[in-house]
């Protein structure tokens, strides 16, 4: 991505959530509904005395761990600091490093786990959907590079299929 590219696809994503209620506070909300989501399938794993909430929690919790140690080894710039321009909403110069992502891991190993505990395709589409959503908004917002979500996705994915198959 070069820095032109980044400054069309910011603005264009700001013009969208400007008219959006809340602005670019609008894009924390697939985030929101991501977290509630898994903390409902907690609960109702919770309430079913099932002991797929064991797995249901440390997968996704070894995916975050491993993510926020990885990024200060790649370390990685997020494309705002590298192309110094601002991203879509409020932000930090300097404040944290890109690659992988820890929102796109953590809402793919969100909907890894809800899959896990509940296989229907109703669940399997509307939380693959939300986490492809996720890892989309960080990329249009300007807070992440393709890679950094591709990365991310990828290795929840690995770590889940670890995970709830072995």
């Amino acid at each position: 991505m070069t820095r032109d590219q980044y400054i069309r696809m910011t603005g264009a994503t700001r013009r969208i959530v400007s008219r959006l209620p809340g602005g670019a506070k609008a894009l924390r909300l697939p985030t929101l509904v991501c977290a509630a989501a898994y903390f409902a399938a907690l609960a109702a794993l919770l309430l079913r005395q099932d002991p797929r909430i064991l797995r249901a929690i440390a997968v996704p919790a070894a995916c975050f761990l491993l993510v926020t140690a990885l990024r200060p080894v790649i370390g990685r710039r997020r494309p705002y600091d590298a192309f110094d321009a601002e991203p879509v909403g409020p932000y930090r110069p300097g404040k944290g490093k890109s690659m992988p992502s820890r929102h796109a891991a953590s809402a793919a190993a969100i909907a890894f786990a809800a899959v896990y505990a509940f296989p229907h395709p109703a669940i399997i589409i509307a939380m693959s959907a939300l986490a492809l959503l996720v890892a989309a908004l960080r990329v249009l917002s300007g807070q992440h590079y393709p890679s950094d979500v591709l990365a991310a996705l990828a290795l929840s994915a690995v770590l889940s299929l670890i995970g709830y198959c072995l």
